[in-house]
């Protein structure tokens, strides 16, 4: 029966973690349906590595595993008293609970040619940069790449560079590049507080990426950025400027936070819509300690988990459950300096180098993605909401790693 559905909208890691959990929940009593553009998951958090066309996974397969059904489409609107959204193609879909799990998107510049410069904000716009990257080096025997932004992803992609460049060209032509960050801020990585600004600072120093800071950009293009008090002309400009919530998030009724993120209760349920829940990067929620959650994957990755059980709980009758995080951590890839891990809001730095590079290799090509072996047992389990799931917790076990990961990229 059409009252008996949950459609979650969005594919992400929030969308996909809520579809398994509310049918781990429901069981065979209602059906679930997670409608995206397409059914593969993008690891958005590894788009700065190199090879961004191997970055995303096929859902198909883990969804017919757990019996989710699959609708590819754009959600256009949603329409709260009659229970449905519509999909710019004009077809209908009609839910007993919806979960929004519809992500983020960069924020731009508000400058002239913005839409321009490149990003690595999806895989199609990373893949879109890495061509032009091998063009640059193609053609250049000293390529220069402006990163405007030095919040999380831009350090992350910049300290990554001159090996991306080698990947497509020569040792050579990596050493001899020309690697600019650039931020309106004083500081680089102002976000992430203090605690690791010195292990971020010692890295860029190292790894020889100029410092643009505390510059004013009044225009962009694909190749030119221009200051208050000059401009710069590269071979690339890419951004990395920060995130909103997708524009989806706008169309569900009630208050939305400066990101445009839908404000939720403690359940994630949506405060003007009582049959909505929020997930992933649209979602204004509480983490259980006072403290917002931010527009992360291990933000995203429990929100999905407990969205998608609540809806089907709310949906059978039972009582609902509040939101916890597990404790916030920062992994940071520094490229050729190894990485910095940090415990906490006050990012308390436990690991540097390769030691903390082991974990974020772990994170990144293991915790983050779905099961290998697919198995319905597995996915099922893994929707559950046991904080000794979440890799804080189960972060020790990358220490075995570490001497392997030093040796794979010392240089």
């Amino acid at each position: 029966m059409e009252a008996e559905r949950i459609v979650v909208v969005g594919g992400g890691f929030a969308g996909f973690w809520a579809a398994v959990a509310a049918r781990r929940i429901a069981g065979a009593k209602l059906s679930i349906t997670l409608v995206s553009r397409e059914p593969a998951l993008q690891i958005r958090p590894r788009l700065y590595e190199a090879e961004p066309k191997d970055l995303a996974v096929d859902l198909l397969p883990l969804l017919e595993t757990v019996g989710v059904e699959f609708v590819a489409g754009d959600v256009s609107t949603v329409d709260v008293s009659h229970r449905r959204i519509r999909l710019r193609t004009g077809n209908a879909i009609f839910y007993a609970r919806l979960v929004v799990a519809t992500g983020s998107t960069m924020r731009r510049p508000r400058v002239p040619g913005a839409e321009l410069a490149h990003s690595i904000d999806t895989q199609h716009e990373a893949i879109v940069f890495d061509e032009r990257l091998a063009q640059v080096v193609r053609t250049s025997p000293q390529p220069t790449i402006a990163v405007v932004g030095a919040g999380f992803t831009g350090i992350e992609l910049a300290l990554v560079l001159r090996d991306r460049i080698a990947r497509h060209g020569t040792a050579v032509q990596a050493e001899h590049a020309r690697i600019i960050l650039i931020d309106r801020a004083d500081v680089v990585g102002r976000q992430l507080g203090s605690g690791p600004r010195p292990a971020i600072e010692t890295a860029l120093a190292k790894d020889r990426v100029e410092l643009l800071l505390a510059k004013t950009i009044t225009a962009l293009g694909p190749t030119r950025v221009a200051f208050a008090d000059g401009g710069l002309n590269t071979d690339a400009v890419v951004l990395t400027t920060g995130m909103v919530a997708a524009p989806f998030a706008a169309r569900v009724p009630g208050l939305h936070d400066e990101q445009g993120r839908i404000v939720v209760d403690q359940s994630l349920r949506a405060g003007s819509a009582r049959e909505i829940f929020v997930a992933g990067d649209a979602a204004a929620a509480d983490g259980g300690d006072g403290r917002p959650v931010l527009q992360s994957c291990q933000h995203a990755l429990q929100l999905g988990r407990f969205a998608g059980e609540n809806a089907a709980r709310d949906l059978l009758g039972l009582p609902l459950i509040d939101y916890v995080q597990p404790p916030y951590i920062t992994c940071l890839d520094l490229g050729r300096a190894g990485a910095v891990y940090t415990r906490g809001w006050d990012r308390v730095v436990e690991r540097t180098g390769y030691k903390a590079k082991a974990i974020k290799r772990w994170i990144n090509t293991e915790v983050i993605y779905p099961p290998v072996d697919g198995a319905r047992e597995t996915l099922l389990a893994l929707s559950g909401l046991d904080p000794k799931d979440q890799y804080p917790v189960a972060m020790p076990k990358a220490e075995s790693m570490a001497a392997d990961t030093g040796r794979i990229n010392a240089r």
